[in-house]
């Protein structure tokens, strides 16, 4: 009657000597061997996300980065949980946060520091930066670098949405001038081809710069505060998915 009475419908056919469901009541025993049979499977289910024979990671990746470090974890991962899959999306760094603040990425790798109030991280990668020019700049008979050196030279950089581009333009106002900046790319490799026809010259991450071919020059910058740091971010107090989380501690663990 509770039941009846809640539904707003009569389950029951009384008027005869042993009960009859009617036509709502056969609808509603139908529907009730349905969420039985779902709270067994439940279980079952649990356990084999537990053990990661399922799962979903959506990362997304800085395309300032050496892959091979990512890549290489990636594949070792999956090497011992096959079954996750995942949704790798290739942004800058403001565009990841953003993404991660959304919920539209579970993770994501980008430069430190990171708002410590909304993000947490672990440290991926640090590494120095690199000056690339043409073979034939003036620049090209040297192997180091000062940063004041560069100053009136015409840069090539990627657009606003990476911090490399905020972090070689405040290292620049910090030896006291602003780079002229003569074209804003979103990919390192049109970066290089833009510095081999000699439009203008850019710093890069050292990973990034070893992967150029022989046409540019590639020069160690003195300056002890030019370097580059990495990590791998996911929002503060957020319940991870059990894959994420996993990936996270083998993470941590491949690093050290």
């Amino acid at each position: 009657k509770d039941i009846e009475n809640e539904m707003g419908t009569p389950l029951f056919d009384r008027s005869k000597r042993h009960l009859i469901l009617t036509d709502a009541g056969q609808i509603f025993y139908e529907k009730s061997k349905e969420i039985v049979a779902l709270y067994d499977y439940l279980p079952s289910e649990m356990e084999r996300l537990n053990g990661l024979e399922t799962g979903h990671i959506n990362m997304g990746m800085s395309a300032v980065m050496n892959m091979k470090i990512l890549i290489n974890i990636l594949g070792a991962f999956h090497q011992q949980y096959p079954n996750v899959t995942y949704n790798l999306i290739e942004n800058g760094g403001k565009t990841i946060e953003q993404q991660i603040i959304n919920d539209e990425v579970d993770i994501g790798v980008t430069t430190l520091p990171v708002d410590h109030h909304i993000f947490d991280y672990t440290t991926l990668d640090k590494e120095d930066l690199r000056l690339i020019v043409s073979r034939e700049h003036r620049l090209a008979k040297y192997e180091t670098v000062k940063l004041e050196d560069l100053a009136g030279e015409d840069f090539i950089l990627f657009n606003k949405d990476f911090y490399l581009n905020d972090k070689i333009i405040e290292n620049a106002k910090n030896v006291g001038f602003v780079p002229n900046t003569v074209a804003q790319i979103s990919q390192w490799h049109v970066i290089e081809d833009l510095v081999t026809n000699e439009l203008g010259i850019s710093i890069l991450p050292t990973s990034i710069s070893e992967q150029l071919n022989g046409d540019v020059k590639l020069l160690r910058i003195e300056d002890a505060h030019v370097h580059w740091e990495l990590g791998v971010v996911w929002k503060k107090d957020k319940q991870l998915s059990h894959a994420t989380t996993k990936w996270i501690e083998f993470l941590k663990d491949r690093l050290g």
